[in-house]
C-alpha cells in the first residue's frame, strides 16, 4: 500500500528531476530532489489532521477537498504566506515583497527576520489554541486518552474553551515578561510578543467564528447533516478552508520562522552557486506541489481505509505536535532552537502515537498461541 501511495510523487519527483537536469544542470536536480523528498516527509505528518477534516464533509465536497482542495491550498499557503507576512509586518506591497522573496532573496530574510518575533508570537498562541481543542476536549468527543489520568482529567474539565483562552493568555504573558526581563524592557523586543500574542488568540477565534458560521445549516439550527450537498455546499468549502489554513500555518511556522528556511528563495536548500532566481522559485514550486500532491493522496488513504478510528492515537500525536511547537516557538523568542529539534520532534511524536496504536498484544498473543 505505501508503494501505491508513493507512485505518483516519486514518479513526478523523478521526471521533474530529470528536467531541472537537462535544462538547468545537476544543481538545480538534486536540490529538487532533496526539498521534494523534504515536503513528501512533512505531508506525513499533516495527513492526519487532514484525514480528520475530510471525515466531516460529503461528496462531492469531500472529493473536491481530497483532490484540488488540498493541493491548491497547501501551494497558496507554502508560496504566499510568508511574502504576505513581510508585507503586512512592513506595511508594504504584497506583490512588492513576493518579487522580493524571488529576486532578492537576502533582502527578503532580513525583512522576514525583522518581524519574526511577532509572527513567532502569532503563531504560538493561534496553534497552542488549535493544540487545546484536544488538551481539554471542548468537542466532547469520547476517547481514550494517550497518556494516561492527567489528559484524561484535563479532558474533563468544565469550561474548557475558557480554560484554552487561559492557558493561551498564560503562555502570552509568561513569555512576554521572560522577554522583557531579558531586554530589560525594551519595548522593540516586549512589543512584538505581545501584540503578536493577541493578534494569534484573535486570528484563532475568528477562523472558528468563519468554521462555526459555515457548519450552520440555512435554518440557522447546527444540524450539519445536509451541509456540503446541493446549493449550500459553498459552506462546507469556507469550513475546511480554515482548516487547510491552520494547517499551512503550522507549516509555515515551523520550517520558515522556527528553522529560519523560506524554500521558495535562496536562503532555503536551493540556495546554490548557479541557480538563478526564477529557477529557483520553479524549483521552489515544483517540489512543494510534489508534496501536496502525496498530502492528498495519504488524506485520501486514510480517510477511506478509516484510518484514524483503526489506529487510534494518530490523532492525539498529531494534537500533541501542535502543543510542542507552540511551546517551542514561544521558547524561540528567548533561545535559538537547534535545528535536529526542528526537523524531527514532528516525526517521533507521530511515530511513538502509531507504535502505540498498533496491537502489539494481539500479535503476541497469536504468536504464542501459534507456537
Amino acid at each position: 500500500m505505501a508503494r501505491s501511495l508513493l507512485t505518483v510523487p516519486l514518479l513526478t519527483t523523478t521526471a521533474v528531476a530529470a528536467l531541472a537536469w537537462f535544462t538547468l544542470g545537476p544543481a538545480a536536480a538534486l536540490a529538487f530532489i532533496a526539498l521534494a523528498l523534504l515536503e513528501i516527509a512533512m505531508a506525513a505528518d499533516s495527513s492526519v489532521p487532514m484525514a480528520g477534516i475530510a471525515g466531516r464533509l460529503h461528496s462531492p465536497a469531500r472529493r473536491l477537498f481530497l483532490s484540488l482542495g488540498i493541493v491548491a491550498g497547501v501551494l497558496a499557503m507554502r508560496l504566499l504566506l510568508p511574502p504576505a507576512a513581510v508585507a503586512v509586518g512592513d506595511a508594504s506591497d504584497p506583490a512588492s515583497a513576493v518579487s522580493e522573496a524571488v529576486f532578492a532573496p537576502g533582502t527578503f530574510a532580513a525583512h522576514l527576520q525583522d518581524v519574526r518575533p511577532a509572527l513567532a508570537a502569532f503563531g504560538a498562541s493561534f496553534i497552542w489554541l488549535v493544540f487545546a481543542e484536544y488538551l481539554f476536549n471542548t468537542d466532547r468527543a469520547s476517547r481514550r486518552s494517550w497518556l494516561g489520568g492527567l489528559e484524561a482529567r484535563l479532558a474533563a474539565v468544565a469550561r474548557p474553551r475558557v480554560w484554552s483562552l487561559v492557558t493561551a493568555g498564560t503562555g502570552v504573558v509568561l513569555t512576554s515578561v521572560l522577554v522583557g526581563s531579558a531586554s530589560s524592557w525594551e519595548p522593540v523586543s516586549v512589543v512584538p510578543a505581545v501584540l503578536g500574542g493577541v493578534a494569534g488568540t484573535v486570528g484563532y477565534l475568528g477562523s472558528k467564528a468563519v468554521a462555526k458560521w459555515a457548519l450552520r445549516s440555512p435554518a440557522g439550527t447546527t444540524d450539519t447533516s445536509s451541509i456540503g450537498t446541493g446549493r449550500d455546499a459553498w459552506r462546507i468549502h469556507a469550513y475546511a478552508s480554515t482548516v487547510v489554513f491552520e494547517r499551512g500555518l503550522v507549516v509555515f511556522m515551523l520550517f520558515e520562522i522556527l528553522d529560519g528556511v523560506y524554500s521558495l528563495s535562496g536562503s532555503g536548500p536551493l540556495g546554490s552557486d548557479g541557480i538563478g532566481a526564477l529557477e529557483q522559485a520553479a524549483v521552489a514550486g515544483a517540489a512543494i506541489a510534489v508534496g501536496a500532491v502525496f498530502l492528498a493522496r495519504l488524506t485520501s488513504h486514510l480517510d477511506q481505509a478509516a484510518g484514524l478510528q483503526r489506529l487510534r492515537y494518530l490523532k492525539a500525536g498529531a494534537a500533541y505536535v501542535l502543543g510542542v511547537l507552540s511551546v517551542l516557538l514561544w521558547t524561540s523568542l528567548l533561545v535559538p532552537i537547534p535545528g535536529t529539534v526542528v526537523g524531527w520532534f514532528g516525526s517521533v511524536v507521530i511515530g511513538l502515537a502509531l507504535a502505540t496504536s498498533l496491537p502489539w498484544r494481539a500479535w503476541v498473543r497469536r504468536a504464542r498461541v501459534g507456537a
